[in-house]
């Protein structure tokens, strides 16, 4: 059996397979390396992170992973990144004349790593799959997850999703599970514990609170209990922070003002706000791996050494356009300073990492949950690498608890999702490691209702599977005495009152014949274990009549649908 997972990222996606050991007792969890070109096109290169990048050339050629990023330095009309960002809107970039939505843009990245999978599988086709999406996901960009993978040529019955905090925290438990009692970092001893999973990516920060318990034949048990609200924060804006000053650094080395720069080097512009992007990105990552080097060979912590990396220096010179070429120099304090508004609340004018952990806290119980009550803080996503990121958190569990990092929080959640393959695909009560994963509804999804109270379609916390009727609640509507469909207005809220809301994209009922308006209608709505929403309508009184509702997927157009499906064929890794 081919038991595979795929962290689908905002900026890098990773793919990992799993393995029973030789006494099928436990599963190893395999980050493979992905076949890509290299930044100059030329050469192939073997890494365990794909850029989540899609470059088109003229020829209508796609190219994924590292030589498509670095493309965007020079035409970044023609590449496309962060389209998980807009997972489930309806919104699209047109590249030669063809539209590529976040769907078909993920399909393409999805499509790469499904190939890499059948190549280490010596060719076997590989038809399922668990692909991670962010905890709080709505069920409209769950589903576009879900067509992407379709389209990646994946099974539609064989795709399953599972949240990325809960996939890093099954990787971790299910390592931990290999060693002696008395070497694991959770000691259960058949209790329950708190465990607050802390997921900051490249675009996306994700906290969740998971309950974890321990049953009589040492089993464990994971039940959801809260999930922070939607944020997109994650690496790429500590990137874009660092690279602001950068840009204004250069601006006093070189005497331009930025409407200067801009007006100057108009055509280069977009190439050099691209490089200083990297060498923001470059600086956040030797900074992070000089002083975790430095920890092992001293076998030391950093929360009680970090002063002495404040003068931990870097250069890196800009080298292109030629007049503009300027050594930057950084010390680890400085840029730590840089970045603050983005750790501390008081600092921040929009979006912080406190935010997402107060919010979980929040919502985990009926009334808030104490930060004393939370047993363990588990870290996942490349940007926690960061020291900052890490001793901020530890601050705000008032240094009562020191985070605890998956071995390497890049490839974990991928690891995770390998593992969640063996448990769906055999049983849990035939899965090597038995762990038993319990999802809730992530978002409130309410229903508008002219001149009347918003029904809710789905009310976030609620265990899953789920199903229930809707009835005397809907009417049919339309301008017409009879119609042929109606539209259902979707909105996502903490409380339908609540003056801050999300529209969705709105749900659609086409009926089979003329209906005349006032109709009665009944809902049917169902949610498994993953989160997959389906919803049917009948009028009432014809039960026999059943209709699905499209609940706000994108109607695709067949040309434009054969054209990526033909398409994603065309992905090389050789130039």
């Amino acid at each position: 059996m081919r038991y595979v997972g795929i962290d689908l990222g905002t900026t890098n996606s990773t793919i990992s397979v799993a393995h029973l050991d030789q006494d099928g007792k436990h599963i190893t969890p395999v980050t493979l390396d992905i076949t890509q070109l290299d930044e100059s096109g030329s050469n192939i290169s073997l890494e365990k992170t794909l850029p989540s990048a899609l470059f088109v050339d003229e020829q209508d050629q796609p190219y994924i992973g590292r030589y498509a990023r670095k493309m965007a330095h020079f035409y970044p009309q023609n590449v496309i990144r962060e389209a998980k960002r807009y997972m489930g809107e309806e919104v699209s970039w047109p590249i030669n004349e063809k539209k590529y939505r976040p769907e078909t843009v993920s399909s393409y990245i999805l499509k790469a790593m499904k190939m890499q999978a059948e190549q280490y599988y010596m060719g076997e086709p590989v038809d399922s799959v668990v692909i991670t999406v962010p905890a709080n996901f709505n069920f409209q960009q769950d589903k576009a997850t879900r067509v992407a993978a379709e389209l990646a040529g994946f099974a539609k019955d064989k795709i399953h999703t599972i949240p990325e905090p809960t996939a890093a925290l099954l990787d971790f438990l299910n390592e931990e599970k290999k060693l002696h009692p008395d070497s694991r970092k959770i000691q259960f001893h058949g209790q329950s514990k708190n465990l607050m999973v802390f997921d900051l990516g490249g675009g996306t920060c994700d906290v969740s609170i998971l309950q974890v318990k321990e049953n009589a034949t040492g089993d464990l048990d994971i039940q959801e209990l809260s999930i922070s609200q939607y944020m997109e924060l994650g690496g790429l804006d500590f990137d874009r922070l660092v690279a602001k000053y950068l840009l204004e650094k250069l601006c006093l080395e070189t005497g331009y003002t930025i409407q200067t720069l801009q007006r100057e080097f108009r055509s280069e512009f977009p190439q050099i706000r691209e490089s200083l992007l990297s060498i923001a990105e470059k600086f956040k990552i030797h900074f992070a791996s000089q002083i975790n080097h430095k920890l092992i060979m001293q076998q030391t912590d950093y929360y009680e050494n970090k002063e002495q990396f404040d003068q931990l220096t870097f250069r890196y010179t800009l080298t292109s356009p030629e007049k503009l070429a300027t050594i930057f120099t950084m010390t680890k304090k400085e840029y730590d300073q840089i970045v603050e508004p983005l750790l501390y609340a008081q600092l921040s004018s929009s979006v912080n990492i406190e935010e997402p952990i107060l919010n979980a806290l929040s919502q985990a119980k009926k009334g808030e949950m104490k930060k004393e009550e939370i047993d363990a803080v588990f870290l996942v996503g490349g940007m926690t690498f960061y020291p900052a990121v890490q001793e901020r958190i530890y601050e705000l569990f008032d240094k009562r608890l020191k985070p605890i990092r998956s071995v390497n929080p890049m490839y974990a959640v991928s690891r995770g999702a390998a593992v969640y393959h063996d448990m769906v695909a055999n049983k849990r009560e035939e899965a090597a490691t038995k762990i038993g994963v319990k999802n809730t509804i992530q978002n409130n999804v309410f229903i508008r209702v002219f001149k009347s109270d918003s029904v809710a379609l789905l009310e976030k916390g609620t265990s899953l599977p789920y199903e229930r009727l809707i009835e005397d609640e809907f009417f049919v509507t339309g301008p017409h005495k009879t119609v042929y469909g109606m539209k259902l207005d979707l909105f996502t809220a903490e409380d339908p009152k609540s003056p801050i809301t999300k529209n969705l994209k709105s749900a659609s009922i086409t009926f089979k014949e003329p209906v005349e308006v006032g109709a009665p209608l009944i809902l049917q709505v169902k949610c498994n274990e993953e989160r997959d929403v389906s919803v049917k309508a009948w009028l009432k009184g014809k039960e026999s009549e059943v209709i699905d509702v499209n609940v706000g997927s994108h109607v695709w157009e067949q040309e434009e649908k054969e054209f990526h499906i033909k398409n994603l064929d065309k992905i090389k890794f050789d130039s």
